[in-house]
This record gives C-alpha cells, structure tokens and sequence, in this order.
C-alpha cells in the first residue's frame, strides 16, 4: 500500500489530536497537478491505443461521468432535507477514533484574526477548491452540501465518482461544477480544478491561489502538504484542509444510499457527514451573526461548535 493507506492504518491508533490532525491532513490529494503519475497516464495511453485497434469505444469511461439527472435531482433534496431531528441527535458525532468520527481539527480558526472575506454585498464568502478525481474532496463535498443547504439551495449538482486508480476508489460524491447556489446569507464560489480523468476542467482563480498559499500551509496544514485538495475557507475565519472523516466510509455505496443514510443518526456515514456538517454550520453561524436563528441556535449546532 502507498503512504495513504499506511497513514489510515496507524490511525486506528490512540493519536493526541494534534498527531490526528496531521494523519487527518496526511493523505490529501497533492494539489495544482494537471496529471496523476507517468504510470497511470501511461496505462491510460495503452488502455486506448487498446481500445482503438480492437474498434471499441470509450463510452463506458466517459471524461465526465455524471449520474441520471432524475437521481442527481433526488439526492439534492435528500441533502437539503436532512432532518433537524437528525442533526441535533448526532450533533458534534462521535468521539474520535470512533468509526464514523470526525478527525480532530479538521476546522481550523485562523489566528491571527483578519478581516472578514466577503461579498461585494456585504455577506460572508466561502470559498472551496477541489478537483473532481479526489476522493477527500469527493468526501467532504457531502457535509459541505449539507451545511451550505441550511444557508441557501442548490440546484445543478452532478453524481460523479472519483478517481478509479486513486486510493478510495470510484467514491460517490458529488461535483460542484456548473452548480449555482443562492443565499441571504453567504456567498459559496466553488472551482473544481480537475476531471475525474485529472484533466482540466476550471481555472483555478488568483483569490484561490492566494487563499490557499495563506491558509493551505502550516500552520494549517502539515508541512509538506500545501496547495492541496480539498481547500475550504470560511470567510478567511475557518478553514478545513482536508477530508473531516474517512473517505472509506463511503466505498461501495451507491448516491442513493449515501443521500437514504444522511437522515439515519445510527448510520455510520450518515453520522459521519451530519457531524461534519453541524460543524460546518457552526462556523458559518458565527459569520453570520448566528443567522438564520432557527438553524444557529439548534442543539446541533450548538453541541458542534465546541469542537471547532
């Protein structure tokens, strides 16, 4: 196994949360790389001379697999339905190392503190970078989706997978490109990077860059790990470098089940994504100004934002 999966291996150890946090961090996708290693691509390149000479199509491998829309549709309103119940029930999750736990400080407070980022109307901006290959990314798109759905809607979401030849492969997830989110109360920008394929698929902006070379490095990040996938920052307030949870929680689940389980406070994924979620709606609660109330005074909520 590479780096990675040792790095998941020696987490099922008893880790002080500062260890934890840097195995959290440890095995992101390394970030700004237009391609995977000079083996995959050369196996892709053989796997499609293959294909040519034998007259086949590459139809079944598509460079932007994207689920039916019918169930991209269906999964959205799962995702934008969580119950409050739900929520409140698993509220900051369980204690880590528990399956199904939240790595610790998987949300960091920038220190010092700066100016709040913000949109030209005034309201807090998140602002995520990620590529569409990564299965951290692929992982934290769920909580994200759900956090950001008690804020605003979405419409547009695509069902992808990750990466077949990167570790956690085939992760269901969801892509937030050609996506469009609306709220009173933040501003989400999102830009994937990567396909599925590692190819381009969005420009990553000047402000990307210059958020991620201040809050995507130590002390952040592990050093080393800088400029990777998956970047979130809250307003220049909270940032998560990383997946919050295992990416193999997800493995051999279907969009479907992953979107039936974020209403199941039992199950594993469920309580692993509805806990990061309720994490990350309580930092976007205190840029908000604890707006919209109903949300940012929920037990949840309120049970979360100790951990961050």
């Amino acid at each position: 196994m590479g780096e990675a999966e040792q790095n998941r291996r020696h987490s099922a150890h008893d880790f002080a949360a500062q260890e934890a946090s840097a195995w959290r961090s440890g095995p992101r996708q390394r970030g700004l790389i237009a391609g995977g290693s000079v083996a995959v691509v050369l196996a892709l390149v053989v796997a499609l001379i293959a294909i040519k000479l034998a007259g086949g199509s590459s139809a079944k491998a598509p460079v932007h697999a994207i689920g039916n829309p019918n169930k991209a549709a269906s999964v959205t309103r799962a995702i934008a339905s969580v119950p409050a119940a739900t929520l409140d029930t698993v509220g900051a999750g369980l204690a880590y190392p528990a399956k199904g736990s939240v790595y610790p400080g998987a949300i960091k407070a920038v220190k010092p503190s700066v100016a709040t980022l913000t949109s030209s109307d005034g309201r807090p901006q998140i602002v995520y970078v990620g590529a569409e290959y990564c299965p951290f990314c692929g992982a934290e798109r769920w909580a994200l989706a759900v956090a950001l759905s008690r804020f605003g809607t979405f419409s547009g979401l695509r069902l992808i997978h990750s990466s077949s030849t990167d570790i956690d492969p085939n992760t269901p997830t969801l892509s937030f490109y050609k996506s469009s989110y609306t709220s009173r109360y933040v501003l989400f920008s999102a830009t994937e990077a990567q396909r599925v394929d590692r190819t381009p698929l969005q420009p990553i902006t000047a402000r990307d860059k210059s958020l991620m070379a201040t809050y995507d490095a130590p002390p952040y990040v592990p050093s080393g790990y800088n400029n990777s996938f998956p970047f979130v920052d809250f307003g220049n307030k909270y940032v998560i470098g990383g997946a919050s949870y295992d990416p193999a929680l997800l493995a051999n689940l279907s969009w479907g089940q992953v979107a039936a389980d974020l209403a199941n406070p039992s199950s594993t994924i469920g309580r692993a994504i509805d806990a990061t979620a309720n994490r990350i709606t309580a930092a976007i609660c205190k840029m908000t100004g604890n707006k919209p109330g109903d949300v940012c005074t929920s037990t949840g909520v309120i049970s979360a934002s100790g951990s961050i």
